[in-house]
């Protein structure tokens, strides 16, 4: 039976709709601390304060990366249902998990220590890529 299931998965797009919104969510996250810099430019009426830029962004990423994770997870996993017939709430719950890997993986990579924050942040943004996907099956 599982076997069966697992062969129904949209592998192909379910790995790129996961792979999209974690890249997604790192660039929003981005151009939220290049917004920063800009506005602290223009206070300044020149070159901004490197080290406000580099504290904001030390404040926001850890957080900020794993929350729009976990809300483009949902939408994803939503979208990637409307696309299969099948098993809509597992497609959700492998985009799900798919960008919960992405992100240890990558804050593993910049050296991060996991603590029990960066696990909640894994069961929830998995959470939201099943929820996606089962609450886009109910609505059929």
């Amino acid at each position: 039976m599982k076997n069966s299931r697992l062969s129904n998965v949209r592998w192909g797009r379910v790995l790129l709709t996961g792979i999209v919104v974690y890249a997604l969510s790192y660039c929003i996250i981005f151009l939220v601390i290049t917004a920063y810099g800009f506005i602290l430019a223009f206070q300044a009426r020149g070159a901004p304060d490197q080290d406000q830029i580099q504290q904001f962004a030390s404040q926001v990423s850890p957080w900020g990366v794993p929350a729009l994770a976990l809300l483009l997870t949902f939408g994803a996993a939503v979208w990637v249902s409307r696309k299969v017939i099948i098993a809509t709430s597992l497609h959700g719950l492998l985009v799900g998990l798919i960008v919960a890997i992405i992100n240890v993986i990558v804050s593993l990579i910049f050296g991060w220590a996991m603590n029990l924050l960066d696990l909640m942040w894994f069961f929830l943004i998995i959470a939201a890529g099943w929820f996606g996907g089962f609450l886009y099956s109910r609505g059929r």
